[in-house]
């Protein structure tokens, strides 16, 4: 136990002598532990909550609305299993954010004696206690959103705040799970930053994007449009499962497709501000895509959203196809809603810690005379590529999902797709003026 003595007193000791320019990231990594704890709190509260209703159905035998519970509750775990990504990708940035910019504290501890061990403790501490304390007001928030949430309507009848309660035992568990998270995500940071003895910073440039990505995507799209007839024999649940697979193909494919983007634009580019842009994106197309894969994975939520009250029939049908088709439509918005909050959270932090990376190529690049206006530009045009290819992917896939069933193929998925797009560039616009302080601030001479 004495030897954690000496990290975890100079952790507090650090942390209370925090710089300003370190405070903003710590506040935007608990921030974004927090939305990303919420989000998965009302979503396991959902799925949750439909659960409990096909146990009572089943129990007590009733019939109407509550024949379709068990179907209910495979909606909800397919809204569930959309939503998980961008609120994992979330978590994970805030743990990159606050490891990223370490490298000259790890390198100034290891000048003055510090040992791996202890500084990696310190380290991976600070992530933790970061992480739990977003994971706590995440919880709180989760808390105080019961109330107006049990004003949601399904089945016929308002949800109670009892059905959305998680437990105490759940709580515990995500909270916990968050921080896991955060301090997985520190350990592979330590990996790819090596501080060796003299304060020497090592960094590995990331891997390469291989194609084989298309393939995959390929097979399970064509599976999924060829194969629908034999999926429907499967039954509902098989076909919810590989929907969900074919919605999260838009995040495996993603990355490679900025890279080609990036490529294309490096080769055409006539500006200094574009061509400083599209390096940025082929040298690490990953976190280019992590700026705007949750407004990708938004955009294609929201078209899909649109055949929720398609799905009733013209006509006289009986009341429980009517009502499932009236509370598809309603559990898309909430969807949607939900990767609105953690989009917009998203984009804003991943671009902050995208210039907290950059720092000292923007002060480079400021000794070496370039204008800060250039700066912006260029970073302006890191962003919108990505967001050109973010739109297309978005609103391709839609289409992709529904060809086998084009009778629900209508004017409400072009609206919807328009609106999701339009909000998609907001939040991308509002994100870079945001952070402009930050640029600024980087190339501050």
């Amino acid at each position: 136990m004495s030897a954690l003595t000496a990290p975890v007193a100079l952790t507090w000791r650090l942390a209370r002598h925090e710089r300003a320019d370190s405070a903003l990231p710590t506040l935007l990594a608990v921030t974004a532990f927090g939305v990303a704890t919420t989000a998965v709190l009302v979503t396991l509260g959902g799925v949750g909550a439909f659960a409990a209703r096909a146990e009572a159905a089943a129990a007590a035998g009733a019939a109407g609305p509550n024949d379709m519970a068990s179907l209910y509750v495979v909606l909800a775990a397919v809204a569930a299993t959309l939503l998980v990504v961008p609120i994992l990708t979330l978590g994970s940035v805030a743990a990159r954010l606050t490891v990223s910019r370490r490298d000259a504290r790890l390198a100034t501890l290891r000048l003055v004696g510090a040992t791996g061990g202890q500084v990696t403790v310190m380290t991976l501490l600070e992530q933790a206690v970061q992480a739990a304390l977003g994971a706590l007001f995440g919880a709180g928030l989760y808390g105080a959103l019961l109330l107006p949430l049990s004003l949601l309507e399904f089945q016929g009848r308002r949800l109670s705040v009892a059905e959305l309660w998680v437990g105490m035992g759940r709580l515990g568990l995500v909270v916990a799970g968050v921080v896991a998270l955060a301090v997985l995500s520190g350990v592979a940071g330590l990996a790819k930053v090596v501080v060796g003895p003299l304060g020497v910073v090592a960094r590995t440039t990331p891997g390469r994007i291989s194609a084989l990505r298309l393939l995959v995507a390929a097979v399970v799209v064509g599976g999924w449009i060829l194969g629908f007839q034999a999926l429907g024999r499967l039954g509902m649940g098989v076909v919810l499962v590989f929907l969900a697979l074919v919605v999260l193909m838009v995040d495996l494919v993603g990355p490679f497709f900025v890279m080609i983007a990036g490529r294309v634009v490096a080769l055409l580019a006539h500006t200094p501000a574009t061509l400083l842009a599209a390096r940025r994106i082929i040298d690490d197309p990953r976190a280019t895509w992590r700026s705007v894969s949750a407004l990708g994975l938004g955009i294609l939520v929201a078209a899909l959203s649109s055949v929720g009250p398609m799905l009733t029939p013209p006509g006289d049908v009986d009341a429980q196809t009517r009502l499932l088709g009236q509370d598809i439509g309603t559990g898309s918005l909430v969807a949607l809603t939900i990767l609105t909050v953690v989009a917009a959270t998203s984009t804003g932090v991943v671009h902050a810690a995208r210039v907290y990376d950059q720092r000292p190529q923007y002060r480079a690049l400021a000794y070496a005379g370039t204008p800060t206006a250039l700066l912006h530009r260029a970073r302006l045009r890191e962003v919108t590529i990505p967001l050109g290819v973010t739109v297309v992917l978005g609103s391709a896939f839609p289409v992709l999902v529904l060809l086998p069933m084009t009778s629900l193929l209508g004017v409400g998925l072009v609206i919807r797709t328009l609106v999701a797009i339009a909000a998609s560039c907001a939040l991308l616009i509002a994100a870079v003026q945001l952070s402009r302080p930050l640029v600024d601030a980087a190339a501050r001479l």
